[in-house]
Parts: structure tokens; sequence; C-alpha cells
């Protein structure tokens, strides 16, 4: 029960997230990864939003982590 509410959680927040992304014509990959990754979204999914591959999600949040 946890684990689907938990599941559910994170759905809602990539749909807030995604209509931010609309909102905004210049939102940038990077910002859709960051934004994204809070959610605690794996790689795979958030590439599959941003429609890139998981690998240039990972170069991206560890290039996110080396600025912060």
């Amino acid at each position: 029960e946890n684990e689907l509410l938990q599941t559910i959680s994170r759905r809602l927040g990539v749909l807030i997230a995604l209509q931010m992304r609309t909102q905004r014509e210049d939102f940038s990959t990077t910002e859709g990864v960051e934004l994204l990754s809070r959610f605690g979204m794996p790689n795979h999914e958030i590439a599959e939003i941003l429609n890139t591959s998981s690998n240039t999600v990972n170069v991206m949040k560890n290039r996110i982590r080396k600025r912060k």
C-alpha cells in the first residue's frame, strides 16, 4: 500500500513537471533532468519523458551534482 502511494505521488509530480515544461518554451533538457530527479525518478523514466537516452540523463545528473 505504501509503495502504491509513493508511485502515485511520483507520477503526480511528473505530471506537474511536464505541465511546467509546457508553460515554458525555453525549458531545457538539463532543467527537466534536474526537476524529475527531485521526484526520485529513475534515469530510464526521465529519459523516456524527455526523449533522450539514459546515458545522457546520467551525464547531466553528474554535471548538475558537480555544479552544486
